[in-house]
C-alpha cells in the first residue's frame, strides 16, 4: 500500500470504537521501516521493543537510539537508551515504559497511536491469561490463508486464542506464516520450506556453493525432542539437498535485491524477517587479480563470509529468539516450531 492507502486503512482501523478490528497489509511499508534499523544505531535492545516492534508500530530508526515514526502527520521522536548499570529489574521496567511509549508517543492524529494501544493490549491481556489454545477442529484440518486471518481476528479480539507470532505482526510478513501452522500433518511448513528450499538448490548448482554446518545445539533438539537421532527430517525432499533444505528450514532464501551478488563468490543469502544477509560461500572461489578490495568490501557488508543457519540471523530474530511474551519473558525459538512441523 502507498503511505496514503496506509493512512486511510488505519485511521479507517481507528474510526469507532465498536468497529471490527482491521486488518491493514503494509509490508513494503513495514519493511522500509524495518531496514532502517542498523546494528551501529540500535543495538542490544530488549525482545519487547526489538526493531520488529518499533517497526510494527509506525517506527523508524534515524540516528543512535533515535526513532522517528515515519507517518507524516506525526513525526514524534523517542530516544530508548539504557543506562549499563541498571539492575535487572529496574532495566525491565525502563523496557516497559519504553514499550508503552512505543503507542502513546504517537500524536492524537497518528493513526498509529491507536493501532499500537489497541495492540498492546491485546498482548497485556494474552499474558495475563497464560496465553489459553483454543483450536476448533474444524480450522485445525484448513490450510486456507482465510482461516489463518480469522484466527488472527479471534487473537485480537480473545485473550482465550492464542498465536505464536503476536496478531498484530501476523499480516505483515508472510514468512511469519509458517509458524502458525494448525495443520495436523505441517503441510503448511512443509510446503514453504520445500519451496524455498528448490529455489535455493538452483543456486547452490549454479554456482557451486559448499555445504553447511549442523549446529549442535540443533543435532540435540532433534535427538531428545523430536526422537530424530539423524535429523532426517531434513532428507525428506526429493527435489533439493539436505542443505538447501536446512537453509530454507532456518528462514533463509536467495537475496533478490538487485546487484546483491556483487563481486561475491557464492549465493548471497537473506533472511526476510530480520533482513540479516549471508553468504552460502562457493566450493572453489576464484579471486579477480584486478579488484580484490573491492570483493572484499562487498563481503564486509555482509554479516558472514559462510553463513551459518543460526548465528547469522540478528539477535532479535524470531527465527532464533522467538517472540516476547512481555518485558521479561519470550516465546521458544521459531526454528523449533518449524522443525516441530516438520517432523509431523
Amino acid at each position: 500500500l502507498s503511505q496514503g492507502n496506509e493512512t486511510v486503512a488505519l485511521e479507517a482501523a481507528a474510526a469507532a470504537d465498536n468497529k471490527k478490528t482491521y486488518l491493514w497489509e503494509d509490508s513494503d511499508l513495514y519493511f522500509k521501516r524495518l531496514a532502517t534499523f542498523k546494528p551501529d544505531t540500535y543495538f542490544a535492545k530488549p525482545l519487547a521493543i526489538s526493531p520488529l516492534v518499533c517497526a510494527a508500530f509506525g517506527w523508524e530508526n534515524v540516528g543512535r537510539d533515535i526513532i522517528k515514526c515515519a507517518h507524516k502527520q506525526c513525526k514524534a521522536t523517542l530516544c530508548i537508551k539504557f543506562h549499563p548499570a541498571l539492575d535487572k529489574e529496574s532495566h525491565a521496567n525502563l523496557c516497559a515504559k519504553y514499550l508503552n511509549l512505543l503507542a502513546s508517543s504517537h500524536k492524537d492524529v497518528c493513526p498509529f497511536q491507536s493501532f499500537a494501544k489497541r495492540s498492546l493490549k491485546v498482548m497485556e491481556r494474552k499474558s495475563k491469561t497464560n496465553n489459553a489454545v483454543i483450536i476448533d477442529v474444524e480450522e485445525e484440518n484448513s490450510n486456507e490463508p482465510a482461516s489463518l486471518m480469522d484466527r488472527v481476528e479471534s487473537a485480537l479480539k480473545c485473550s482465550t486464542v492464542d498465536l505464536y507470532v503476536p496478531p498484530y505482526m501476523l499480516p505483515l510478513c508472510n514468512e511469519m506464516k509458517r509458524f502458525e501452522d494448525f495443520t495436523g500433518d505441517g503441510s503448511v511448513t512443509k510446503q514453504s520450506v520445500e519451496e524455498g528450499a528448490i529455489k535455493i538448490q538452483r543456486q547452490i548448482d549454479a554456482k557451486g556453493a559448499v555445504g553447511v554446518e549442523m549446529p549442535d545445539v540443533v543435532s540435540t533438539y532433534c535427538r531428545e525432542v523430536l526422537s530424530d537421532p539423524n535429523t532426517e527430517l531434513f532428507d525428506k525432499s526429493e527435489n533439493c539437498s539436505r542443505d538447501a533444505y536446512m537453509l530454507s528450514a532456518f528462514g533463509w532464501s536467495l537475496c533478490d535485491e538487485d546487484g546483491s551478488a556483487g563481486d561475491v563468490m557464492g549465493v548471497v543469502m537473506k533472511c526476510n524477517l530480520c533482513l540479516s544477509k549471508s553468504v552460502l560461500a562457493s566450493a572453489a572461489p576464484t579471486m579477480n587479480a584486478e579488484s580484490p578490495k573491492k570483493k572484499k568490501r562487498r563481503i564486509d557488508t555482509l554479516k558472514e563470509a559462510n553463513i551459518k543457519v543460526l548465528e547469522s540471523h540478528r539477535a532479535y530474530c524470531p527465527n532464533v529468539s522467538g517472540f516476547a511474551r512481555g518485558v521479561s519473558d519470550q516465546s521458544k525459538p521459531g526454528w523449533k516450531v518449524v522443525l516441530s512441523n516438520l517432523r509431523k
